[in-house]
């Protein structure tokens, strides 16, 4: 499991739903990710770069039927920094969550308040 680390680069929604889109995959064609994000060329290319000049995604040419392809993969520090963030957004989740209250809490005056102290690296 990785450490939570909140990353400001990946949690932007489009490259958040990118980085998902790749994770489980070697690699997808440029195209089936535009059509699948139904955004237009420029827009994932500008979302393409900012990954890759993070290192977090590498973009290769391919060719298929004498044709060239797009291949976008999620690098190895790419993964690391997905699997940091969704324990981030996981831990701010849970800190939402509803806790069973403890016997001793129900005795607490209306309106105490607790505090909650969650450390996500972020910087």
């Amino acid at each position: 499991m990785s450490e939570a680390a909140f990353d400001e680069l990946i949690h932007a929604p489009l490259r958040l739903q990118i980085c998902a889109m790749l994770a489980p995959v070697r690699s997808l064609p440029f195209s089936d990710i535009r059509e699948s994000l139904e955004i237009s060329d420029s827009v994932l290319s500008k979302h393409l770069a900012a990954l890759g000049d993070a290192g977090y995604v590498e973009i290769s040419r391919v060719r298929v039927d004498a044709r060239s392809r797009r291949l976008v993969t999620l690098t190895v520090p790419g993964r690391t920094a997905l699997r940091g963030h969704l324990a981030a957004l996981r831990a701010i989740a849970a800190a939402a969550e509803p806790h069973v209250a403890a016997p001793a809490a129900a005795e607490e005056p209306s309106g105490a308040r607790h505090e909650v102290t969650l450390d996500l690296g972020i910087a």
